[in-house]
């Protein structure tokens, strides 16, 4: 029954509460007296007979009833199946099991209390062993004479299965299944911390904390449920740790503490690894700040224990997650992350709100498409640097994207607003394209994919036969193009040849890019060499001005962000193509942008903040591909600059869509905005994360190696490869006995070096790369004057 499980790669969807704590503002009320005071878990067909492991926070208020878990059961053919998790009036723990015949193994010396919020977990090994906890205490174990027999009947949680009229007085937190007989050091290392998700072993993790509505979501997505009509939500008297300490090296932290209907006379800290100074700062009889001075250069995470006091002489304890960086960008990106997670994070529809008020209340409730590919890129950058702590959350988002996604007329693409059956703006497709691109650069996930191929072909089916694109339906057969709709689609045509090899989408990538790049057409200026915002193709000229809809239109002046996507996309033509002349295009116009918008300290003066993420990102692709460390430099000055001036009261960045006041060169540390907006967050948030991951992972500079035609391709088996794996390499032809070998990761990065490799007679080498790191490589091999390279996916 509850045994071992498949859990597929697929499952990365991540659930919105990350933050490592025991405290739960709600937990679920199971009422003897109600009918329907039970939640139906269905039947779990993944499970084989096996190890598993039960574990819940448990708080008895009578001994009505007893049940935890069960999926007991009893027919003629097999006699007693299944288990029923449950208590006795005695507050003894039991365990029975099915083997054909009823076992039982039960606790002694009344362990469990009435009024009293404690832990419980059994554990059923595959040798038969059975073992019962109370609080991380092994109080209880015996040996059944034989394995237990799978049911195949519902499993119920607070009442029986096949014995009703059993059901739990009392409330349940936090429960969990595993898939591995747990040891008590296990259960007693998470207990009290709130688990990701996604660890070794987990089948199943209800919070049971959700307080409103009848859905009971899974942590690990697999189980999601809902609750029987006779339970109720209700207020746990625990303490609710409002996030994480975050700290960089030394520096004051703070965070809110507070317990629901209780009133707390001492604060306290009962254990601490941590070196630093711990004080309570009181705010009312509920609620406090802890503070924390850190006194520490050595990067770790650890939590701290402690205890709220209450008037009648109870103790209420929690934990505490301190996150301590060595890396300021990741520090200041991860922090501002968790805080728009907080307060814009829609649980109701797993999106992001379009901007908060003074009291962070939704302005309103989902925000357009726009920022919602910043935020996507946000928490891809995010997870680059940390995994486990985004991942779900990255995923998630993902899939919730789908939302904005619209078909009409046989035509789809995604909308301005969720649902949103009006317009589809071109330039909105494209702003996805990045994201689309980048989580599948890391993770070579299937949904990313397919997502990417729905934004291009919905940009590229409209293009003109002059590959114009317009900014959305309502402006096509007008001859216009929009340099946000042509340039991200261009940059998504080479991706996607990156990714799947066929040439049609290569020759749409140079199509576009040529169109674009053409002085003649206008939409570059050829003394700047920035991009203008349209172009006209009127009355057989290109021109700045039009007609669209019987109106005059103005397409010129500059933005960033029209001219980085068209940096990144010439690197990435370079790359494709080896042509130098790409790669100049790309020096040319960043060295305009940075002529135009960049002062050494003063931060970026693009007209508004939503310019400043894709500067930051073509400023990081010029440095992973060059290795000029000017390029660093300054996406690492600019953002020193927003983290010590452009930063409010409230912990926020720049989000006006006014010019005036949504610059990332404006001093903002005394200003405490009414409105917040999400997209000028994420759009800070992704950049702080990008420079952290080229801080942490410097491009390490190599002697260019001459090629005087395009790059010549290698074959390597397997491909996808399992990461530890010896790969096969086969090149064109032979000219050399030996080769070198260099294996870079995707930023550019040295990451081993083969030197002085035999070639077999066939021209084959085999190595072993010490990656264990699933992700995107390239392998460079060099054997006389030739040079060869491509592409290997480890997973």
């Amino acid at each position: 029954m509850i045994r071992s499980v498949f859990i597929g790669i697929a499952t990365l969807v991540f659930i919105l509460c990350a933050v490592h704590s025991k405290a739960q503002s709600y937990v679920l009320k199971f009422n003897t007296n109600e009918p329907e005071s039970y939640i139906d878990c269905g039947n779990f067909d993944e499970y084989v007979s096996g190890d598993f492991t039960i574990e819940t926070r448990i708080y008895i208020d009578s001994w009505a009833g007893n049940y935890i878990l069960a999926d007991e059961s009893w027919n003629a053919a097999s006699g007693s199946v299944g288990f029923a998790f449950r208590f006795n009036s005695n507050g003894n723990v039991e365990v029975n099991v099915g083997t054909g015949e009823w076992e039982a193994v039960t606790t002694t010396g009344n362990q469990l209390e009435t009024g009293k919020w404690q832990h419980v977990a059994v554990s059923v090994s595959t040798n038969n062993e059975v073992k019962i906890f109370v609080d991380g205490i092994l109080v209880g174990n015996g040996t059944l004479s034989k394995p237990m027999i799978a049911s195949g009947t519902h499993v119920f949680m607070g009442e029986g299965s096949e014995w009703k009229n059993r059901r739990l007085d009392g409330k349940l937190s936090d429960f969990r299944v595993w898939n591995t007989a747990r040891t008590a050091e296990e259960i007693n290392l998470n207990k009290s911390i709130q688990l990701n998700g996604n660890e070794d072993g987990l089948v199943a993790n209800w919070l049971l904390n959700e307080g409103q509505g009848d859905s009971i979501m899974d942590l690990t997505s697999q189980h999601n449920l809902k609750r029987g009509a006779g339970t109720e939500w209700t207020q746990k008297d625990n303490i609710l740790v409002n996030g994480s300490l975050k700290i960089l090296d030394s520096g004051k932290d703070s965070v809110l503490l507070s317990v629901a209907g209780e009133v707390i006379t001492d604060w306290s800290v009962t254990e601490t690894k941590i070196p630093g100074e711990f004080s309570f700062r009181k705010v009312d009889d509920q609620s406090a700040y802890l503070v924390y001075t850190a006194e520490t250069s050595n990067y770790q995470n650890d939590t701290i224990s402690i205890k709220g006091t209450t008037a009648n002489a109870n103790d209420i304890e929690a934990l505490v997650p301190v996150d301590l960086y060595d890396n300021k960008y990741q520090y200041f990106g991860e922090r501002l992350l968790d805080q728009i997670h907080h307060e814009f994070y829609n649980k109701s529809n797993g999106l992001y709100a379009e901007a908060i008020d003074e009291s962070s209340n939704f302005k309103q409730a989902s925000s357009f498409v726009w920022p919602a590919s910043h935020m996507l890129r946000a928490l891809t950058n995010a997870w680059k640097l940390n995994p486990e702590k985004y991942e779900r959350l990255l995923f998630n988002y993902l899939w919730a994207i789908d939302t904005y996604k619209v078909t009409t007329a046989g035509r789809t693409g995604y909308a301005v607003l969720p649902g949103n059956t009006g317009n589809r703006f071109y330039d909105d497709n494209g702003q996805l394209m990045m994201p689309f691109s980048m989580i599948y650069d890391q993770a070579q996930d299937a949904t990313a994919l397919e997502n990417l191929k729905v934004a291009y072909e919905f940009n590229n089916e409209i293009r003109d036969s002059r590959y114009a694109i317009p900014q959305h339906e309502d402006q096509l057969g007008f001859g216009m193009l929009f340099s946000m709709s042509v340039n991200y689609t261009s940059y998504a045509a080479a991706k996607l040849y990156q990714y799947t090899d066929e040439t049609r989408y290569l020759n749409e990538a140079l199509t576009y890019y040529e169109l674009e790049n053409d002085f003649s057409v206008k939409i570059k200026d050829s003394n700047t060499k920035l991009f203008n915002q349209a172009s006209y193709y009127q009355n057989g000229s290109w021109s700045l001005n039009g007609t669209v809809n019987g109106n005059q239109a103005w397409g010129g002046g500059y933005r960033a962000y029209q001219t980085t996507v068209v940096i990144q996309n010439a690197i990435l033509l370079y790359q494709l193509t080896n042509e130098q002349r790409y790669l100049d295009d790309a020096h040319e116009m960043m060295n305009s942008c940075i002529d135009r918008w960049y002062k050494p300290g003063q931060g970026l003066s693009e007209i508004s903040f939503w310019g400043g993420d894709d500067m930051i990102d073509a400023l990081l692709d010029m440095y992973r591909e060059t290795a000029e460390d000017r390029f660093y430099n300054i996406a690492a000055d600019i953002m020193d600059f927003l983290s010590a001036y452009n930063r409010d009261k409230r912990g926020y960045y720049a989000s006006s869509y006014n010019d005036v006041d949504g610059k990332w060169n404006l001093n903002r540390i005394n200003e405490n905005p009414s409105d917040i907006g999400m997209m000028g967050q994420a759009a800070a948030a992704s950049s702080f994360l990008n420079v952290a991951y080229s801080t942490l992972n410097p491009v390490t500079d190599v002697d260019e190696i001459e090629i005087s035609e395009k790059r010549q391709m290698l074959t390597i088996f397997p491909n996808p490869v399992l990461a530890g794996e010896e790969i096969s390499i086969h090149l064109p032809e032979k000219t050399e006995n030996e080769c070198d070998l260099y294996l870079y990761n995707q930023a550019g990065q040295l990451m081993q070096t083969f030197k002085s490799k035999d070639l077999s007679d066939s021209g084959q080498i085999s190595v072993l790369p010490e990656i264990r790191t699933p992700g995107i490589y390239f392998i460079r091999v060099i054997t006389g004057n030739k040079s060869y390279q491509a592409k290997v996916i480890m997973y």
